[in-house]
């Protein structure tokens, strides 16, 4: 174990840690006072499908947004793609690449001793949004439409066999009708695992404010937590619990899973609660999905529900190389 990368990524999980819980009182949310707030929606139908649970069992490309820690025990190039369709005409598309730097592998370490590093876009749009004018009709004058994307570069370091440190550094851009915005973001975390077990923990978006004309609003900051158990083979537990600056405590919790149906094709079923997306009227929280990989490729389906504002439907494919 390399007690120096520990000791130094412990120092910065501290430090951030820290400058966190002075950006906001624990304990009393901050309600709607967060800008982009598209970076709290996820990407991957996979961790869509087990309520967003994928702190501790995200180890692949989408460790990028989940726990960029994860791609410290990332073996492989590996490229992504989601979109999600989501309801009154909102659509969230993502893409990354991951690849291993300078690696190399034995039997006795089965790791990449430099880490490896990940490249990813996100976009929400939304068309068609109503404009009136000073006077308030029933009529509007015409229409226009709002667009966010976040170019984001994460890197994680395998700091031992079991453990991992990981950093994400995000660029955001935002667009409503002829306003714009641009502000700069931060995620750091850490990850251990050990056979079937794995906790993973960090925070998502320190940074600059948003700034659209004289408001300024802060990145929806969130510390957050989780682990993973396998029972078996087949079998994968997560939980994942989340401390928001602008909400109240969220808990997820998930499970998958995985059947071997032939030579080079396996099939999966997932499932999950996420106690936070509770505030609509009707069914809400629950996820369902399922998913199918043949060799190196692996497509994914979730359905989540939001109860009377309707349902969302995410389709992503990873490829490893």
């Amino acid at each position: 174990m390399n007690r120096k990368r520990i000791g130094i990524a412990a120092a910065a999980l501290a430090l951030a840690l820290a400058c966190a819980r002075s950006a906001f009182a624990w304990g009393v949310p901050d309600q709607g006072t967060s800008g982009a707030q598209f970076l709290k929606l996820s990407p991957g139908a996979r961790a869509a499908s087990m309520g967003d649970a994928g702190a501790a069992v995200s180890e692949d490309v989408y460790a990028a947004y989940f726990n960029p820690a994860g791609l410290g025990f990332l073996r492989e190039v590996q490229a992504a793609a989601m979109r999600s369709q989501h309801f009154q005409g909102i659509t969230h598309n993502f893409g990354a690449v991951a690849t291993p730097l300078l690696s190399w592998m034995d039997s006795r370490r089965a790791r990449n001793e430099f880490g490896a590093a990940a490249f990813a876009l996100t976009s929400l749009s939304v068309d068609g949004l109503e404009r009136r004018g000073v006077v308030e009709t029933d009529d509007p004058t015409d229409t226009f439409g709002a667009r966010d994307f976040a170019y984001t570069l994460a890197y994680g370091l395998p700091l031992s066999k079991r453990w991992a440190a990981g950093a994400a550094l995000k660029v955001l851009d935002q667009s409503i009708d002829s306003s714009h915005a641009t502000a700069f973001g931060l995620d750091l975390g850490g990850l251990w695992h050990r056979d079937r077990l794995s906790f993973g923990g960090g925070i998502r978006n320190l940074g600059t404010e948003v700034k659209f004309g004289n408001e300024a609003d802060p990145l929806p900051l969130v510390i957050y937590g989780g682990g993973g158990y396998k029972l078996s083979e087949e079998w994968l537990l997560a939980a994942d619990l989340r401390l928001p600056r602008d909400q109240r405590i969220g808990l997820s919790l998930g499970a998958e899973h995985r059947r071997k149906i032939a030579e080079d094709l396996r099939a999966a079923v997932r499932g999950g609660y996420d106690f936070s997306k509770t505030d609509a009227e009707g069914v809400t929280g629950i996820a369902f999905g399922a998913g199918i990989s043949y060799r190196r490729l692996e497509f994914d389906f979730a359905w989540a529900p939001y109860g009377d504002l309707g349902s969302t439907f995410r389709y992503s494919l990873l490829v490893r190389f």
